[in-house]
C-alpha cells in the first residue's frame, strides 16, 4: 500500500470501505466520498442525531434581490428549524420539523413589519415564514417530502434532492445537501414556489468515527435561489431571490441568541414556548407509522 492510501485508510477508519473515494487522500489534498448509507449517518450525527432529541438548526443570514445578475441586499434573516429524528428499519430516518424564519432591517436588525421595496417603491407588510409541522424521510440520496402526504405529493411538480458526496480533509468533514422543488397549490390565486435549497454542515472527522457519540457539533452554511417573495407584489418584474446564511446545531432552546427568541415569542409564541410539544402530533404520526 502506498503512502498516500495508507493515510487514507487510517483517516477514514472506520469508515473505509463503506466511503468510495472518488479523488485526493484526506490529510493532503481533499477527498471527495461517495453518497451512501455511511455518509447518510454521517450526516445524522454532524446534522442530526442517532437518537430523538430535538435539534435545532439556527442560522443568521441576508436576502438578496438579484436582477441582471446584480445582487442587491434587501433584509436580514433570523433561522431556526427544530426537529426530532427517528430511525427506521430500512435505513433512514423519519424526521418531524418546523421552521420559524423572521425577516430584519439590514441596519437595525430589528424586526420587519413593513419593507420598503426598492424595485416598485412601494411599502410591503412583510410575512415571516412558518413551515411545518411536517413530517420529511432522511435518506442517503437526500431529505424527502413525507410520501404518505397525498396532499403534499399532489402539489410537487418537480422535486429532486441530493446528499453528498462528502469532503474530507484531515480532521475535517463537509456533507452538502440539496432540495429543488416546484410546488402549485390548487388554487388559481396562490402563487407556485420554485425553490433551491442548499446546505453544507462541517464537523469533525474522529466525532463521525467515535461510536460513543450520538450527536456531533456542527456549523451550518446555506445558499438558496428563488422566486421573489408574493408579499413584495413584484408583478411581471424581472429578477429573483438569493440568500446566504450561517450558524450552527444547538439542541436547547435557550441557546439561540436572545435577538431570536425575542422575535419568536412575539411572532410565533405558542409555537416557540415550546418546541417539543409543538412537534408532538407529527412525532405521534411517525411512531405510530412504526407500529
Amino acid at each position: 500500500m502506498d503512502r498516500r492510501k495508507f493515510m487514507l485508510s487510517g483517516a477514514l477508519l472506520p469508515l473505509a470501505g463503506t466511503f468510495q473515494v472518488i479523488a485526493g487522500a484526506a490529510g493532503t489534498s481533499p477527498a471527495l466520498l461517495a453518497a451512501d448509507p455511511e455518509t447518510l449517518r454521517a450526516w445524522m450525527k454532524l446534522a442530526g442525531s442517532l437518537d430523538d432529541r430535538l435539534v435545532i438548526w439556527w442560522m443568521d443570514g441576508v436576502r438578496y434581490g438579484v436582477v441582471d445578475s446584480m445582487a442587491r441586499p434587501l433584509h436580514g434573516m433570523k433561522i431556526a428549524l427544530f426537529q426530532r429524528y427517528f430511525e427506521q428499519p430500512d435505513g433512514y430516518w423519519k424526521l418531524a420539523m418546523f421552521e420559524l424564519t423572521y425577516y430584519t432591517d439590514l441596519e437595525s436588525g430589528k424586526l420587519l413589519n413593513t419593507f420598503a421595496n426598492p424595485y416598485t417603491g412601494e411599502t410591503n407588510t412583510v410575512r415571516h415564514v412558518r413551515l411545518g409541522p411536517d413530517i420529511r424521510h432522511q435518506t442517503a440520496d437526500g431529505q424527502l417530502a413525507d410520501p404518505d402526504d397525498a396532499a403534499m405529493q399532489s402539489f410537487l411538480k418537480q422535486y429532486s434532492t441530493s446528499l453528498g458526496p462528502a469532503l474530507v480533509s484531515g480532521d475535517h468533514v463537509w456533507i452538502p445537501t440539496s432540495v429543488e422543488a416546484e410546488i402549485v397549490f390548487p388554487s388559481p390565486k396562490a402563487p407556485s414556489i420554485r425553490i433551491s435549497h442548499y446546505t453544507t454542515v462541517l464537523g469533525s472527522l474522529h466525532d463521525v468515527n467515535n461510536p460513543d457519540i450520538i450527536s456531533a457539533p456542527c456549523t451550518l452554511a446555506f445558499q438558496n435561489v428563488i422566486k421573489w417573495e408574493p408579499w413584495m407584489q413584484m408583478g411581471e418584474h424581472p429578477g429573483h431571490g438569493m440568500s446566504k446564511a450561517a450558524g450552527r446545531k444547538l439542541e436547547r432552546v435557550d441557546d439561540l441568541p436572545a435577538d431570536y427568541l425575542e422575535m419568536a415569542h412575539r411572532v410565533h409564541p405558542k409555537l416557540i414556548k415550546d418546541p417539543v410539544a409543538t412537534l408532538a402530533g407529527k412525532v405521534a404520526e411517525i411512531r405510530g407509522q412504526a407500529t
